[in-house]
C-alpha cells in the first residue's frame, strides 16, 4: 500500500494535471486554425478562376460598382447550371493570353485562336461573331481593295481575319479602347472602324456616333468563334466535361441568346 502511494505521488508530481490541460488547449488553439486554414485552402483550389474580357458590355462595373456584362453573365448561368465553383474576374485583353500560358488562372470566354490552341484545353463553343468593317457616311466598301485607301479603326491586340490581321498595305491605327475610337470618328480622324460586329454597334451607340456611320455599307472580314477554353495547365481540366455539357443546355435552352438580346437588343442580333 505504501508502494503504491509512493507511485501516485510520483506521477502526480511529474504529471500535474494543470499542466497536462494547459498542453491540449495549446494544441488544440495550435492545430485548428490551421485545419481550417487547410479547409479554405481546398475550396479555394476547387474553384476556378475564369477571365472576363474587361471592356463594356462583355465585362464592366455598373453605376453601383458591380460587375456585370454579356460573359460576366455567361459565367454565371453556367455556375448555376454545372453546379461548379467559378470565381469571374475583370481583366484587360493584353494580359489574358500571357495569364493562360502561365496557368495564373483556369481560362475563360475568348475568341479561339489556332496560334495558341497548344496552350489550351476548349470546353465549348459559345457563339460565332461576325468581324466587319464599318465606314463613316460618304464612304463606299464595294470589296476588300477598297479598304486600302481607307485609315481603319482596330482595337489593339485584337485579330479579326488573317488577310486583314497580315494586309502591310492598310493603314491601321490601333487604339486602346472604344472611347478613343468613337473620339477619333467625331474629329473625323478614322474613314471606318473594324471589329466584332456586336460589340461596333453597342459602342457606337453608347457614345452617340451612330449616325456616324454606315451600317448598311458595312464589309464582312469573316467571322471569329467565340470559345470557353481552360489552360492547359490548370488542375481542373478534370471538370471539361461538366463544363461541356452545361454549355451545350444553355445553348438549346436559349439562356445565352437571352443575355445577349439583354445588352445588345434583338436588332443587332437580327440574322445573326
Amino acid at each position: 500500500m505504501h508502494n503504491l502511494l509512493l507511485t501516485y505521488e510520483s506521477f502526480m508530481h511529474y504529471f500535474d494535471l494543470k499542466k497536462f490541460f494547459k498542453y491540449l488547449l495549446y494544441l488544440f488553439v495550435i492545430i485548428m486554425p490551421a485545419h481550417a486554414i487547410s479547409s479554405d485552402v481546398t475550396t479555394q483550389e476547387k474553384c476556378l478562376n475564369f477571365h472576363v474580357i474587361h471592356t463594356e458590355p462583355l465585362g464592366y462595373l455598373n453605376h453601383k460598382g458591380k460587375p456585370t456584362g454579356v460573359h460576366w453573365e455567361y459565367l454565371e448561368a453556367i455556375k448555376q447550371y454545372s453546379g461548379l465553383c467559378i470565381t469571374p474576374m475583370l481583366m484587360p485583353y493584353a494580359r489574358i493570353w500571357k495569364s493562360i500560358s502561365q496557368g495564373d488562372h483556369d481560362g475563360g470566354i475568348i475568341f479561339k485562336s489556332n496560334n495558341r490552341s497548344n496552350i489550351v484545353k476548349y470546353a465549348g463553343h459559345i457563339r460565332t461573331v461576325p468581324t466587319v468593317v464599318i465606314p463613316l457616311k460618304g464612304i463606299t466598301l464595294n470589296s476588300y481593295s477598297d479598304l486600302k485607301h481607307l485609315t481603319i479603326g482596330n482595337m489593339r491586340g485584337v485579330h479579326l481575319s488573317k488577310k486583314f490581321d497580315n494586309d502591310k498595305n492598310l493603314n491601321i491605327v490601333e487604339v486602346i479602347n472604344f472611347e478613343q475610337e468613337t473620339r477619333m470618328i467625331k474629329l473625323k480622324r478614322l474613314d471606318a472602324i473594324a471589329g466584332n460586329k456586336f460589340a461596333l454597334i453597342y459602342q457606337l451607340e453608347k457614345y452617340t456616333v451612330l449616325d456616324k456611320v454606315d451600317l448598311n455599307n458595312q464589309l464582312t472580314l469573316g467571322e471569329k468563334e467565340q470559345w470557353l477554353q481552360l489552360s492547359h495547365k490548370s488542375v481542373h481540366l478534370d471538370l471539361l466535361p461538366i463544363l461541356k455539357k452545361s454549355l451545350n443546355e444553355l445553348k438549346q435552352n436559349g439562356k445565352f441568346r437571352e443575355i445577349l438580346e439583354k445588352y445588345y437588343g434583338p436588332l443587332v442580333l437580327e440574322n445573326n
